[in-house]
């Protein structure tokens, strides 16, 4: 999701408040679920992206919708100015660059793999920890199951990819093969 300058600096100032309180890691969670319901429910999407609906209505929305609910203060705060400034269907990309400024901080890299069948619990740990050694870095990842690899994984983190697939080891093995046979 490519993120623009306006929800960085809402993700910026966010962070600089819950980071001052030590609540970042709640805030971050909290914005990620309020940016997911947004996300995943079309009526929501439609009622703070129409025009005809003014700013004090969404604020209003928001403070029914969330008010009491335990979010923290600091988030709470962001939807209501969001929905002051029109700028509420931004949370998505907010919650985004929260999370890569919150990445930053703590130098954390993220990276997908794609495997033919899921990975155990015991494969993943020894995938991150191999990925980290070589990147000599913090590593998150996600998993995806993805059936066009015919066994394997696939891992890209931060601009370098980890290829132990079936496909690519047959690959080396015909060149390795061509090679020989000239």
């Amino acid at each position: 999701m490519k993120v623009n300058e306006v929800s960085k600096r809402y993700a910026k100032a966010l962070l600089a408040v819950v980071k001052q309180k030590g609540i970042h890691t709640k805030a971050y969670s909290e914005l990620q679920a309020v940016a997911e319901s947004f996300e995943k429910d079309a009526a929501i999407n439609a009622y703070f992206q129409n025009p005809m609906i003014s700013a004090t209505q969404k604020v209003a929305a928001v403070k029914a919708a969330f008010a009491g609910k335990g979010l923290s203060e600091e988030v709470f705060n962001t939807l209501v100015l969001l929905a002051e400034k029109n700028r509420i269907h931004l949370l998505p990309e907010v919650a985004q660059a929260f999370q890569d400024f919150l990445d930053i901080e703590e130098g954390i890299t993220r990276g997908t793999v794609r495997s033919a069948q899921p990975l155990t619990a015991d494969a993943q740990k020894e995938l991150e920890a191999k990925v980290s050694k070589i990147l000599n870095k913090k590593i998150v990842l996600t998993y995806q199951q993805d059936p066009k690899l015919l066994g394997g994984a696939v891992a890209t983190v931060g601009g370098w990819t980890f290829d132990d697939s079936i496909e690519t080891h047959l690959t080396k093995l015909n060149e390795e093969l061509n090679r020989r046979a000239n």
